[in-house]
């Protein structure tokens, strides 16, 4: 079972290094990082192993990765939510 969580910490952040690699075009960016995160579920099914714990497993790996490289990384989520330019070193502005 512990592959499954060494996998969705792998998946996270190769998706999210990704779109902070890539960012721009975003639409076809986005797809592409969108593709990547779920690429992992998506051999798990074709392999019979997609089920509520090995998906749970996976996105308990993936998602806490994933969104602390979006948040310090990227940067892109912060703005999204509403978080103050002061905590986002003024990325935003031009």
């Amino acid at each position: 079972m512990l592959i499954f969580l060494i996998a969705g910490i792998v998946g996270g952040a190769t998706s999210a290094f990704y779109l902070a690699y890539n960012y721009y075009p975003l639409l076809l960016n986005g797809a592409i990082h969108g593709g990547i995160f779920v690429s992992p579920l998506v051999a798990m099914y074709f392999i019979k192993k997609l089920n509520v714990r090995t998906s749970g497993l996976y996105l308990a790996g993936a998602l806490p990765v994933h969104l602390a490289i979006h948040f310090t990384i990227i940067g892109d989520l912060g703005q999204l939510i509403g978080v103050s330019h002061i905590l986002l070193n003024f990325v935003s502005l031009p």
